[in-house]
Order: C-alpha cells, then structure tokens, then sequence
C-alpha cells in the first residue's frame, strides 16, 4: 500500500513525498497523511491538517 501511495504522489506532483522526513513514526501515520494528498490533490504541507483517513491502516489503533 506504501509503494502504491509513494508512486502516485510521484506522478500527480512530480517529486518524491519527503519519506525521510517521517523515520521513526508510525507507518499508520505516514499511510494517512500520503492518502490524504492524493484524495485531496494536494502536495504535502506540514501545516495542513490530515481530512481524510485509511480507517484500517496497518498498525493503526482501533
């Protein structure tokens, strides 16, 4: 599901999603802000509030 994610913010934005930036936090977490860009058509900006969610992300509380 990452790689999915990582390769379609590639090909709507045309730059890599800033993974590194993210080493060290949940995989949930990092599913769920890349969701977002992409169902948002929004490229990623660390003072926008994540609006949309995989529910049922690996790893992610219930």
């Amino acid at each position: 599901m990452l790689e999915l994610l990582l390769f379609t913010y590639k090909d709507m934005f045309g730059e890599d999603f800033p993974l590194a930036q993210f080493e060290g936090r949940p995989e949930y977490e990092v599913l769920n802000i890349l969701y977002d860009c992409v169902q948002s058509n929004l490229p990623y900006d660390p003072n926008r509030k994540v609006e949309f969610r995989i529910h049922d992300a690996p790893g992610m509380p219930q």
